[in-house]
């Protein structure tokens, strides 16, 4: 992410029309370009106005959709259809609305034992995503949101996480509700292309 830039605007509905319609030139450049496009989504509140964007008609009917494969950053340990959950709200808000095929959608399983789990999702990403060099994943898109006590992912301020440098996912427990969740780590955040 050498080319960071900050970008300002006057309002939330205004930053989700412009990354909306970044997000659909950067997946028509990958379609016409015949490769697949990896998107990590967020979860938590920061995600659903743009994934209500994208599945109304001017963006929801002309994205080629086949191009894009899912991911998410971090999952609750929790059932698809439990309200806290970053896949249901996506089921929700998006995929119920466009046409996707069923293999570019790669939860992260919140209902299974975290630690299987952990390892079953690093596995499929490794299979999917594209490596740098180095052999990390690199997603095109890594979309983040920021939590009220400076967390993004499921990587809280002061985790053991944190300072991982091998394993592309670890199960995180929040540090107040004791919620355990599956996250990516830092290496790979820090790897996405964008």
């Amino acid at each position: 992410m050498a080319n960071s830039r900050v970008r300002i605007f006057g309002t939330a509905a205004e930053a989700t029309d412009a990354l909306a319609a970044e997000f659909v030139r950067a997946v028509d450049t990958a379609a016409g370009e015949k490769r697949k496009f990896f998107l990590a989504l967020s979860g938590g509140s920061t995600p659903v106005d743009l994934f209500r964007r994208l599945a109304a008609p001017a963006y929801g009917q002309r994205i080629e959709w086949s191009a894009v494969h899912f991911f998410w950053v971090d999952e609750r340990c929790v059932p698809p259809d439990h309200p806290e959950s970053n896949f249901g709200a996506f089921r929700e808000h998006l995929l119920a609305h466009i046409e996707v095929p069923a293999e570019n959608v790669h939860r992260i399983r919140g209902e299974t034992n975290p630690a299987t789990e952990t390892q079953r999702y690093a596995e499929e990403i490794c299979a999917q995503v594209p490596a740098t060099r180095d052999g990390w994943p690199q997603f095109d898109w890594i979309l983040l949101g920021l939590g009220a006590d400076g967390h993004t992912a499921s990587l809280f301020p002061g985790s053991s996480l944190l300072e991982g440098k091998e394993a592309i996912c670890a199960v995180a427990t929040h540090p107040s509700t004791g919620q355990r969740r599956i996250t990516l780590t830092l290496p790979v955040i820090s790897r996405g292309k964008r």
